[in-house]
């Protein structure tokens, strides 16, 4: 059966505007279902012709889009089959034999982990299930059983070491873009990976692995069964395939935004599965700021008692951006994670059970899960945070695209009690509020209860069907109307506004405590959301989290918005901190031995949140701020800037990628992005 082509598609990424796409209509896109038809692609394509690789769409960069031809490893709408197998044609039968005897050690697992080989096009989501519900290490765990008379110590289950916050994304699309979690006692998710198998343009395919004299020691794979196997005729034969055995170029190739060709597979290393506990707290940004260039402070070192002695892993941080009390103080909730000793919900929720058993069964098919990638997020119970319960008011909201109706409601009712009290009723949100612009609340009593007559009628108006950025688009307009003459209406509409902004975000960050499955609490993915996070802009800002210079971006963002308030816009979104260690990968964003970084992502429907993005975009690439953006987000980098920030790392990463570059100039794998931001080999 011939590869699936189709011409004149229209094309777009999950996040942006649904009702139209980012391209219109392309060239071509190609959907590869295996090695052979991969390198066939990348070997025939027409000298003038370049490829792109794209995995879910989850990317809001334009490092994906091509210049002609789309190559599809996962199609977004699932309607053409995926190239996500996991394979068993390497592991266990290829490793290499040393590496095979030490992992007889029934302490090797806990040690080092095992290893697990996919294809490009798996999702994480789907990975994560078969770690723990399949447990995709039955082949190596079966062998290892065999050659030691019957030990089980590779029977997993098996979890992944540290991932990011959705499980959506392919892996290889998540780890070549430098996507991270929040864990900063070790790296992002790319430095999990153990091998990987290029196929570079003109169809040459490569096998490439660092040098690891400690973990996967002498090497991961045997090479003469690893050339037996990939040197076949219907892959091009031996000459059309090279193991390379190369820290430099390994670390080159692992976060290359897909500039060296098409990633076919990724071998991984996951860990014995584990449980997490989750506290989140709220704080006030002006109170914890400064303690987060403390590494050695309590913000990074906190105890927990249902983690036992366990030591704290994460550390998240999201700021409101839209002030309370006089514009003085802002919200945060922070969150930290620690390895639990026993939390095994979370299962039944994320991943539920296998639908296609007896495919499975007979090594036909990869298992097919009820809840991976299609449920709410893990809820815990608010009495028991070792229950689950139903999800949550705002994952329902988002799924059925309806507004949080029940926030806006209290917001009214508070102000309509403070108005008919004449100002003697002080509900908490107004109290947290308090004065606006040395305004008395007193004096605002007229125009509040104008303004709590307009939220009751905007609550009876709304539209089912409208997203969330649409129904506050309308919200603002009459609250921070820019034409109001009467300064007392105009500060009234500003202190409704910024009500309903408390209101929501500490229904969002409040104080939480539970634990789960890893994944579970990792994966905060809403898989049904239908509102929330589309048509969205976003941004990713890294910053070593000592530096002075991190502390300075935050307040410029909260400075940014009071003014913009001002003047009738606002955000609507969500800056989240998150810590992580650092990259072995030469141009991953993790730079530092604690690199934080800054995540600005808001709803285009709100005329204000594209214009907060877009400053701060611009803010990072200030010569004096030099923040490193994130090469799967909004990323306007100039070549000179990109060199600037990366330095020698660039250099050598140019270095390799001309390793695998044909003889003729015009490569195949280049793209308006690469050649903007300097990821060419000269």
């Amino acid at each position: 059966m011939p590869m699936i082509r189709k011409y004149g598609q229209a094309w777009t990424r999950r996040h942006d505007d649904p009702r139209t796409p980012l391209l219109p209509s392309t060239t071509e896109i190609d959907y590869p279902r295996s090695l052979e038809e991969l390198i066939a692609l990348c070997r025939d394509r027409e000298p003038t012709v370049r490829l792109r690789a794209a995995g879910s769409h989850w990317a809001l960069s334009e490092a994906a889009i091509s210049d002609h031809v789309f190559v599809e490893t996962h199609d977004p709408r699932n309607q053409v089959a995926a190239m996500d197998r996991t394979l068993g044609d390497v592991i266990p039968s290829r490793l290499h034999p040393e590496l095979l005897e030490r992992m007889k050690d029934p302490d090797f697992p806990a040690l080092h982990g095992t290893v697990v080989h996919v294809e490009a096009g798996k999702r994480i989501y789907q990975l994560y299930g078969e770690l723990d519900r399949f447990n995709i290490a039955s082949g190596l765990g079966k062998h290892i059983r065999d050659i030691t008379d019957g030990m089980v110590h590779f029977a997993g289950p098996w979890a992944f070491a540290t991932m990011g916050g959705a499980g959506g994304q392919t892996v290889v699309g998540a780890f070549s873009t430098g996507t991270h979690g929040g864990d900063f006692d070790r790296g992002p998710l790319a430095d999990s990976v153990v091998a990987l198998h290029l196929v570079a343009d003109g169809g040459m395919h490569y096998w490439i692995e660092p040098v690891d004299r400690e973990r996967f020691a002498p090497q991961l794979c045997d090479d003469d069964a690893l050339t037996a196997l990939y040197g076949h005729d219907r892959y091009g034969g031996p000459d059309n395939f090279r193991i390379i055995r190369d820290t430099d170029i390994f670390n080159a190739v692992l976060v290359s935004v897909g500039r060296f060709g098409i990633l076919y597979s990724a071998v991984l290393r996951a860990v014995p599965q584990y449980s997490l506990w989750e506290r989140r707290r709220l704080h006030l940004w002006q109170d914890i700021k400064h303690q987060i260039a403390d590494r050695g402070g309590l913000l990074f070192n906190d105890s927990e008692v249902e983690a036992g002695p366990s030591k704290q892993r994460f550390l998240q941080v999201v700021v409101c951006l839209t002030p309370h009390l006089n514009f003085m103080r802002n919200l945060v909730g922070v969150t930290k994670r620690w390895n639990a000793p026993d939390a095994p919900l979370g299962q039944a929720q994320r991943v539920g059970e296998i639908l296609n058993q007896a495919a499975v069964d007979n090594g036909t098919k990869d298992p097919v899960f009820s809840k991976a990638g299609k449920n709410f997020p893990y809820s815990p119970h608010p009495d028991n945070p070792r229950m689950t319960e139903e999800p949550g008011m705002l994952d329902r909201a988002c799924a059925d695209a309806s507004f949080l109706h029940g926030i806006l409601e209290e917001a009214q009712r508070e102000i309509e009690k403070f108005v008919e009290s004449n100002g003697t009723e002080v509900g908490a949100g107004v109290a947290a509020v308090a004065v606006v612009g040395g305004v008395g609340l007193l004096a605002l009593l007229g125009a509040l209860a104008l303004f709590a007559l307009l939220l009751k009628e905007l609550l009876d108006q709304f539209d089912a069907d409208d997203r969330l950025g649409e129904h506050m688009e309308r919200i603002k307009n009459k609250l921070l109307d820019p034409d109001e003459p009467d300064p007392i209406k105009r500060a009234a509409g500003l202190f409704a506004w910024q009500l309903i902004a408390y209101k929501v975000f500490t229904s969002l960050q409040s104080d939480l405590s539970f634990g789960a499955l890893s994944y579970a609490v990792m994966d905060r993915k809403n898989y049904l959301d239908r509102s929330c996070e589309h048509n969205v802009a976003s941004v990713e800002v890294f910053f070593d989290a000592m530096d002075s210079r991190l502390i300075a971006f935050i307040d410029a963002l909260i400075a940014f918005e009071i003014n913009q308030e001002m003047q009738g816009k606002a955000f609507l979104g969500y800056v989240s901190m998150r810590f992580t260690g650092p990259t072995r990968a030469l141009i991953g964003m993790q730079r530092h031995s604690t690199t934080c970084s800054v995540e600005v992502a808001g709803l285009k429907d709100l005329s204000g949140s594209e214009d907060l993005v877009q400053y701060a975009a611009a803010l990072a690439l200030n010569p004096n701020v030099r923040g490193i953006l994130h090469w799967g987000q909004l990323n306007p980098s100039q070549r000179a800037q990109v060199e600037l920030r990366f330095g020698s790392d660039l250099d050598a990463w140019r270095e390799a990628l001309r390793q695998f570059l044909p003889a003729h100039a015009d490569d195949g794998f280049s793209n308006a992005f690469t050649r903007r931001t300097g990821l060419e080999p000269f």
